[in-house]
């Protein structure tokens, strides 16, 4: 084996290895650009049931006075319509609530746990 034949595999293999690293570089996807794991979507007080919010009859009247539409910000109309339904051995209070400025009928629920007593 000649020097000439070690020094030309040298390169080859060379060459080969830094063709791998620019394509590797290029076309691998990086742990920065893959997608987080999904989460499950998370509601803000009240506005699921499992987020309900627990209130005495003072709290309540103040519930159902300064809620406010996310999109224009104007006072809530709470139309009377509240629901009574059960969830996981509870018994909530389901208030509804419209948005007198909006164009279209805008609603929101709010999941309340009256306190008793």
């Amino acid at each position: 084996m000649t020097v000439g034949t070690v020094v030309g595999t040298v390169v080859v293999v060379a060459i080969t290895i830094a063709i791998g690293v620019v394509a590797d570089k290029k076309l691998s996807p990086r742990a920065k650009n893959l997608a987080a794991p999904a989460k499950p979507p998370s509601h803000a007080a009240g506005e699921a049931p499992a987020t309900a919010i627990r209130a005495g009859a003072a709290q309540l009247a103040k519930l159902r006075a300064g809620q406010r539409c996310k999109t224009c910000r104007t006072v809530l109309f709470a139309d009377g319509a509240d629901d009574e339904v059960r969830f996981a051995e509870h018994g909530l209070l389901v208030l509804h609530f419209v948005c007198p400025a909006c164009p279209g009928v805008r609603q929101r629920s709010l999941y309340v746990e009256p306190l008793s007593g």
